[in-house]
């Protein structure tokens, strides 16, 4: 017993050890754009402070430039000019108020709101306030009183964070990656859900809803990526000559943001619907079921899709998808919940929305995507185009397309269109 349990624990330890080299790799491939950024940026200011302005000891060029590289998220360049700002604001009173307070407990205090006044009335972006104290606690403490050469590190400071900006620019990430990825992941999860929320309805399970649940409520730090990756990504290709070419493919990707946001809110808010249903051992249809196993498997092939390296779709692939999505459209009616309770007349509700968001994702305005749905009024907004599926397509499981990435175009796209 005690040699099994030995066993199993080593196994336990190898399988930990492996995911732990895994998720290693993964996160070492998805940065190496930063690291040679970061190793350029330190390199570039050391040499342009040392040998075109023949300081020694640059300690605060290369520094100030690591700091900014590690700028993440949306509108990097801005926020990397405030930062170089803060810096030199910061290390250039730090010099100038050491020298003339010197140092000790009451001087730091005294000099750290000078200068935290002084970033404030500068700049109200709290990079600059957090940097211009940073700097000058900095030169408080590694430099004593008395230490020559503040003008030097105030230029070298600025050297760096110059630099930095100007390797941001012409060695930028990806512009459609980040984002990309960040809606596969929304996809993925939102298929998820849907999928344990069809198995769990048929027996009531409650707990499997209420743990699907409980994973669609924590997605909104995924949003906040991708809204803070699409920034990003607008931004290199708005700034970078070597991206200026996907100006267009960032628009169009945009444009995806607010139908992906939406999935992901009607995704919930139909898991919240079916924890209901499940908790009061009401019963649904198998057409809905149907509709709802339809969505989750439409999310995963789109989830799979933008994955791609090659940051396009292939044009059967959508059309298999839009298809699908037409013919799902027109079940989606009142019929489907043949007087069954109100949880399940609003499950249909989301199951509608969703059905506009993910056409919407495969490139149809949302009045197009709108069109398809089975009306449910005498004077619907948007005339119905509707495809009455045949008997054998009702109950028929979606065959998932091959993506070959041979043949591309990119729903986003068509959304320009």
């Amino acid at each position: 017993m005690a040699g099994l349990t030995l066993t199993r624990a080593r196994r336990g330890a190898g399988a930990r050890l492996r995911q732990f080299h895994d998720d290693g790799l993964t996160r070492l491939r998805s940065s190496l754009v930063p690291i040679v950024q970061g190793s350029l940026a330190a390199g570039v200011s050391w040499w342009v402070a040392t040998h075109w302005f023949g300081h020694h000891n640059v300690f605060f060029a290369p520094m100030a430039a690591i700091i900014i590289i590690g700028l993440t998220g949306g509108e990097r360049l801005r926020r990397a000019v405030e930062l170089n700002i803060g810096v030199t604001l910061g290390v250039g009173l730090g010099d100038l108020l050491v020298t003339w307070l010197g140092g000790g407990a009451w001087q730091m205090g005294v000099i750290v709101a000078i200068a935290l006044a002084a970033a404030v009335y500068a700049d109200r972006s709290q990079l600059v306030f957090t940097q211009a104290g940073i700097g000058v606690v900095l030169i408080a403490t590694i430099f004593p009183p008395g230490t020559s050469g503040g003008v030097d590190r105030m230029l070298d400071s600025f050297i760096g964070g110059s630099v930095a900006i100007v390797i941001l620019a012409l060695v930028p990430d990806n512009p459609l990656k980040g984002a990309r990825n960040e809606i596969s992941t929304i996809l993925s999860i939102a298929a998820h859900v849907l999928a344990e929320v069809a198995l769990a309805l048929p027996t009531h399970d409650a707990p499997r809803i209420r743990r699907a649940l409980q994973t669609a409520r924590g997605t909104q730090g995924n949003i906040n990526n991708l809204i803070a990756q699409a920034k990003a990504g607008q931004e290199a290709a708005l700034v970078s000559p070597l991206h200026w070419k996907t100006k267009r493919r960032v628009r169009s990707l945009n444009r995806v943001l607010n139908p992906v946001d939406n999935a992901m809110r009607n995704t919930r808010v139909l898991a919240r619907r079916a924890l209901v249903l499940a908790e009061d051992n009401d019963e649904v249809s198998a057409d809905q079921l149907h509709l709802i196993t339809g969505l989750s498997e439409v999310m995963t092939v789109l989830a799979v899709a933008y994955r791609q390296p090659q940051h396009k779709l292939e044009a059967s692939v959508i059309g298999e998808l839009t298809a699908k999505l037409r013919r799902m459209g027109a079940m989606a009616g009142p019929a489907v919940v043949d007087g069954k309770v109100l949880s399940a007349v609003m499950v249909l509700g989301q199951t509608r929305s969703l059905i506009v968001d993910l056409l919407s994702i495969c490139g149809l305005s949302r009045s197009s995507a709108k069109a398809v749905l089975q009306p449910t009024s005498e004077h619907p907004e948007v005339p119905p185009e509707l495809h009455e599926p045949r008997p054998e397509e009702r109950h028929a499981h979606f065959r998932q397309p091959t993506i070959s990435g041979e043949q591309l175009n990119d729903p986003a796209d068509t959304a320009e269109q």
